[in-house]
């Protein structure tokens, strides 16, 4: 008897099967499907357009409980299932407020931040830096790419660096970010593929070459501009990338994210910091754990602060000289800083942190320093009712960079720096209230 197949029976049962897998996939995160005719369509797209990486897991899913926020009237919608513009407008009323890292200012810090970056993506910000070349957001997914997402939680890094494609490896891109001691927290590796950028997400810690080279395993494929499968191929690609980045910015970037073994690049649990995680409501936080939290303010119950008019901003200026041996100055005003109050005194304090890095050689020295000043509160009142400026000169100030090595004042950190061209990176933030002055970048020649 001659054996058949009835295709159409067959198309059908898997027609079945996929759907069936389909719908079980999506059951545990269905979201409304709306209209687009509907007054919520367009608000609510443009919002998850600006804000879809800061809206968490529990937003999404569970909305806001009355228990977990007291001070609603009514409990909130998940962001999926909101299907009319009035609880529209409560999840994002309420999405804000919770975000607020100072309720006492009518700004929402946290919102204006976020709304910079999003200008500086629309603005292509990084398309003429002489650092990273013709990078360009509108290229690379716009809002919904690797590239904004890692910018839009974490902004401008503080190094970065770009290696242009080679004979076994594609274009490559580096954005690091470091601490206040100068380890870098995160180490976001970008490459090309096929023409768009990506971000780079299998970090391992090597615990042999073998590994390295293993064509099942090895980091090395996902970067090699062509297909590899053998462990000489694989040696070839890790060959090229020595020789072509002696300082290690990029092999580092390649192996290990983060000077910090609870630091993972996404996924983070309550044990692990995940980078590109949405960071978790500001009032939430304090909340639950009171911890200090990346980009916002530490718990400032019962400590009085005069704050300055600027709600996310330092207004200050890094001041270096022309001379051979540059000399670096911090100029800004006592109505730019915010003063900690402390009886009849007024301290403020803030973290600084410069790296020169030779264009030559790429090798980099950091400095680091907290500043920290104390005046009569008389004194910073009057001043600041005065927009009295301020300099503050740091050539003998000491680098606390790398605790573990001898302390160096800026002035003998630039004294022993061989002659040539220096990228000057500097970043300045108030370590309590974390505004920021953004980042400083000059270009300077020691002779």
């Amino acid at each position: 008897m001659r054996k058949y197949i009835d295709w159409w029976s067959l198309t059908s049962i898997l027609a079945v099967i996929i759907l069936s897998f389909f719908v079980l996939g999506c059951a545990g995160n269905m979201r409304v499907k709306l209209d687009p005719n509907s007054p919520v369509y367009k608000p609510k797209n443009d919002f998850e357009l600006n804000y879809g990486f800061f809206v968490t897991k529990d937003e999404r899913e569970k909305g806001y409980s009355i228990e977990n926020y007291p001070k609603l009237i009514n409990p909130v919608k998940p962001f999926d299932l909101i299907d009319t513009l009035e609880e529209f407008n409560r999840f994002e009323k309420h999405f804000w407020d919770i975000r607020d890292t100072n309720p006492s200012t009518p700004e929402n810090e946290f919102k204006d931040t976020i709304d910079q970056r999003i200008q500086d993506i629309k603005n292509e910000i990084f398309s003429g830096d002489t650092d990273i070349p013709l990078t360009r957001f509108d290229r690379n997914g716009g809002l919904k790419g690797d590239l904004a997402h890692v910018y839009l939680l974490r902004g401008t890094p503080h190094f970065k660096a770009k290696l242009s494609r080679g004979t076994h490896h594609v274009e490559l891109m580096v954005w690091y970010y470091f601490d206040f001691q100068g380890k870098p927290i995160f180490k976001f590796l970008f490459y090309d593929n096929y023409g768009t950028v990506r971000l780079f997400r299998r970090h391992v810690m090597m615990a042999s070459p073998e590994n390295l080279f293993d064509p099942l395993m090895s980091p090395l494929k996902e970067i090699s501009n062509r297909f590899v499968n053998t462990p000489e191929e694989l040696y070839e690609v890790w060959r090229e990338l020595e020789l072509q980045d002696p300082e290690w910015a990029f092999l580092g970037a390649l192996l290990q994210f983060s000077y910090y073994s609870d630091v993972v690049i996404e996924g983070g649990g309550s044990k692990k910091l995940g980078a590109l995680d949405p960071p978790e409501p500001a009032a939430l936080t304090a909340e639950r754990f009171k911890p200090t939290v990346l980009g916002q303010p530490d718990d400032l119950t019962g400590r009085e602060f005069n704050y300055s008019s600027y709600h996310s901003l330092i207004p200050a200026e890094l001041i270096i000289s022309k001379d051979d041996r540059p000399s670096f100055t911090l100029h800004t005003g006592y109505a730019y800083v915010d003063w900690e109050i402390k009886g009849d005194d007024a301290e403020f304090v803030l973290d600084l942190r410069i790296s020169l890095q030779n264009k030559t050689t790429k090798s980099i020295k950091e400095f680091s320093v907290r500043i920290s000043i104390l005046k009569s509160r008389a004194e910073v009142e009057l001043k600041k009712r005065n927009s009295v400026m301020f300099e503050v000169p740091l050539d003998d100030i000491q680098n606390f960079a790398k605790p573990e090595e001898p302390k160096q004042t800026l002035r003998q950190l630039v004294d022993g720096l061989e002659p040539g061209t220096y990228v000057v990176n500097g970043d300045l933030r108030h370590p309590v209230t974390k505004k920021s002055a953004g980042g400083w970048r000059e270009e300077i020649v020691i002779r």
